[in-house]
């Protein structure tokens, strides 16, 4: 299905001098000045060797810019403090734009915001030798804040798009949610003005790649050399500042039962590459199947929005009333209250009106936060905050596997039976209730019940196929058996 319509938006609400890293702008201009940028796009600088990286994108909020430090630049919302083992606040930037948690570094514990970023490996800071504008509004890493800091004369250059950060290697002491460790990172010595509309002190990577684009042991690769957990899992919460709460969370080794509802059901990764990759089910918009087939989700905490082929977009957007294209970007009524669902595994998670209408363009009118561009093929999507706020998400890198759970009591998820290939079809009855167990992060089997309809697509027919077969082959005495 695609959009009846498109309606001509002047070209007035075109923005074209989005400040980002990736040359992509969003065709709609809102009353207020959003910014999507894409991370870690390979830039090979002539002076230095490129340590390329192929990690995914993140789309952050640009924010004033002022004279002082982020300190007092920026208007971050500070999460509360866990009383869990292992665990450490998510602070965000008010927007529901960046998350990240304060790491400390070296001798002296320096404090820096660090980005928590599963779709990449990189870790690096601002060095206390750059001399760039983008340094002096950040708090910086140095030999001056560690005596144990070593700095080696390798350099790095990550590029981002129109924005680069190069610099050399360092190792030392890393500390997070009582986790202590001493691993090599990067010390940006020069970073472009990109970096001045972030509240961000640099990158914590959370990927799965057993080797960073440093070529150096990556922060979990380290976590689970030194055995310092029992298993080697993260679990995610990620706050909604609308909501008015600070209950963002990430928490290694183990999950927080607080944070969800029901079970967690994982899914596991495809591929290779350090990239969370899990294979996605379908879409559905009011419990209409988008009929999505072979496609991936690429899982990333440091991905702002739901970025995803043009014509999945289009297919999307064609379901929710009242919305229209504008390029790559589309324009959906700021009343929307339409169910959006990704299914994993056999289960539907809902997205927020909340979280998928964004800023308000004019009028009624709003953008949506699901954005028709293609980031690495034609069948992958690049799955971001805007989902993830609606869940608690668990990146297991023992089991190479991500697991999703119910965040919001009101709209738990929903499960496909397990004998069904696809979305149910509209032509058959829907289901209003099932059931289904799964493992949750402390192996112990629960059971989640959901009262929600959904429809479309093959539905129940390879279950019937099996069972006449075995009647029409084997007789009753053997159907009996199987059943």
């Amino acid at each position: 299905m695609r959009l009846k319509s498109c309606l001509q938006v002047l070209s007035a609400c075109l923005i074209v001098d989005a400040n980002a890293f990736y040359p992509y702008g969003s065709d709609v201009k809102s009353t207020h000045s959003n910014h999507i940028a894409r991370r870690h796009h390979s830039f090979s600088g002539p002076q230095v060797k490129s340590l390329s990286s192929k990690a995914s994108t993140w789309e952050i909020k640009r924010l004033p810019r002022r004279a002082s430090r982020r300190a007092s630049t920026y208007h971050v919302i500070v999460g509360d403090a866990p009383s869990m083992s292992n665990s450490a606040a998510i602070d965000q930037d008010g927007d529901d734009y960046s998350y990240f948690a304060t790491v400390k570094l070296g001798s002296q514990a320096q404090e820096m915001w660090m980005l928590l970023d599963t779709g990449g490996t990189d870790t690096w800071v601002f060095s206390s030798d750059c001399t760039a504008e983008a340094c002096t509004r950040h708090n910086t890493f140095g030999e001056q804040a560690s005596k144990t800091l070593s700095v080696s004369s390798t350099r790095w250059n990550v590029g981002y798009g129109t924005g680069a950060v190069s610099g050399s290697l360092g190792t030392d002491t890393l500390s997070i949610a009582g986790l202590n460790l001493n691993m090599t990172f990067g010390l940006a010595t020069n970073a472009s003005n990109n970096f001045l509309d972030y509240p961000i002190d640099g990158i914590l990577g959370l990927g799965r790649s057993m080797d960073g684009t440093f070529g150096t042991p990556t922060f979990m690769d380290v976590v689970a050399r030194e055995k310092l957990l029992k298993s080697n899992i993260l679990g995610f919460s990620l706050s909604r500042a609308s909501d008015g709460t600070r209950d963002g969370e990430i928490t290694f080794g183990n999950v927080d039962k607080t944070k969800f509802i029901g079970n967690i059901t994982y899914t596991s990764t495809q591929g290779t590459s350090n990239q969370w990759t899990i294979p996605l089910d379908d879409a559905s918009v009011d419990g209409t199947a988008c009929n999505f087939f072979n496609r991936s989700a690429i899982i990333d905490t440091g991905t702002s929005y739901i970025l995803i082929p043009p014509e999945d977009a289009k297919d999307i957007h064609a379901l929710i009333p009242g919305s229209s294209q504008s390029g790559e970007n589309f324009v959906i009524p700021c009343s929307s209250n339409s169910t959006l669902r990704l299914f994993f595994s056999g289960t539907g998670y809902t997205i927020s009106p909340k979280d998928y209408v964004g800023s308000k363009i004019a009028g009624s009118e709003c953008a949506s936060n699901i954005i028709g561009h293609t980031t690495f093929g034609d069948k992958e999507w690049l799955v971001g905050d805007v989902f993830l706020k609606n869940v608690y998400a668990v990146f297991d890198y023992d089991h190479n596997q991500v697991g999703f759970a119910g965040r919001d009591a009101s709209s738990p998820p929903i499960f496909i039976p397990s004998s069904a290939t696809h979305l149910p079809d509209k032509s058959q009855q829907n289901i209003t209730s099932t059931s289904r167990s799964a493992i949750t992060g402390t192996g112990i089997i629960e059971q989640l019940t959901s009262d929600a309809p959904f429809s479309h697509c093959t539905g129940l027919w390879p279950a019937f196929a099996v069972l006449f077969w075995l009647y029409w082959f084997c007789g009753l005495p053997c159907f009996i058996t199987w059943i």
